[in-house]
């Protein structure tokens, strides 16, 4: 089953990066639902408010912004469709007035910081999108671990970054989660999210690799690590050396490498819990996956770098592998 759920998040965000090869634009007659809301014109539905209410007053209420799901598809669109079916999926023509528009931009780097302080993280940045924990962060991370459905959330803001004009907060999100599943090891119940969707959500190829690189470098035991391969992530040179750590200096002290723990529980290996629709709900048990296209061919094999499932050498997790390193 690990290699079943392995490759479900593998097609599932090879799907994004390659902007849904497979997808059939709705015709909306002119409608522009998710321009409308962003505009400040309508109410996300059903029973909700105008963004600004939003962006203004729902800052500090925790209970609200977990207890409510329909607000987060209406918050970061995306071209597929979730479960909330009053939510339009975005269409290429609201794509681009969102990425060309000053209000509508100011407003989606508001929603952005809302969620984050809602996770206990704040933008530090918002040129380069680093990324730091809030003050408050120790009790926003106990809800992250006990309530899982915010990492389907997490993958939906980051594709929406992706979609939407800021490709660049992306990696600097997806490095801070892997440095405190992997390295300071807060997040447990983050730390297989991290690895089977957000590292892979980042369209920057350079930066995902560099993102598995670091992963490599502190998964233990480093002989279960599926999402890079290993002889090249052995021969990889970062751009640049990661930042110090707290992890790290703490383990360099003890006189042990960074990371090196006890291997994992059986509960703890490899395998995501897998998304359904946009990333919002688990795919029920034994769920089949659909293909992307029409042909009779499968459509993964037409994409440089991701070999057919019965082709691949390590199972199914492995087209994690060549999607992060050769695409």
């Amino acid at each position: 089953m690990t290699g079943s759920r392995n490759w479900r998040a593998t097609r599932d965000m090879c799907r994004y990066r390659h902007n849904y090869p497979d997808l059939v634009e709705r015709d909306c007659n002119g409608d522009t639902p998710n321009l409308s809301f962003y505009r400040n014109e309508i109410r996300f539905l059903p029973n909700g408010c105008f963004i600004e209410d939003i962006l203004q007053n729902w800052r500090d209420n925790y209970d609200l912004l977990e207890d409510n799901h329909s607000y987060i598809q209406w918050l970061f669109p995306l071209r597929e469709p979730g479960v909330n079916w009053h939510a339009k999926p975005l269409t290429l023509r609201e794509v681009e007035v969102f990425k060309s528009s000053p209000e509508i931009q100011e407003r989606f780097v508001r929603a952005y910081e809302l969620m984050l302080g809602f996770y206990g993280i704040q933008l530090e940045d918002r040129g380069t999108g680093t990324v730091g924990r809030a003050q408050n962060y120790q009790k926003r991370f106990q809800n992250l671990n006990w309530r899982s459905h915010n990492n389907l959330r997490i993958t939906r803001i980051l594709k929406s970054l992706g979609e939407l004009g800021l490709e660049h907060f992306q990696a600097p999100l997806v490095r801070f989660f892997l440095e405190e599943t992997l390295v300071r090891r807060e997040l447990p119940g983050v730390r297989q999210s991290a690895l089977d969707y957000f590292m892979f959500a980042v369209r920057c190829r350079n930066q995902r690799r560099q993102l598995v690189h670091f992963a490599w470098e502190h998964f233990r035991p480093r002989c279960k690590f599926v999402w890079g391969p290993p002889d090249k992530l052995r021969r990889f040179k970062p751009s640049s050396l990661p930042r110090p750590l707290e992890g790290s200096r703490k383990a360099e002290e003890e006189g042990r490498p960074a990371g090196d723990e006890p291997a994992e529980s059986p509960s703890e290996t490899p395998g995501p819990s897998p998304a359904g629709p946009a990333g919002d709900e688990p795919a029920k048990a034994g769920e089949a996956v659909k293909p992307f296209a029409k042909s009779g061919k499968p459509a993964e094999a037409s994409w440089p770098g991701c070999l057919p499932h019965p082709a691949l050498p390590w199972g199914g997790g492995a087209g994690l592998l060549f999607l992060a390193f050769s695409e």
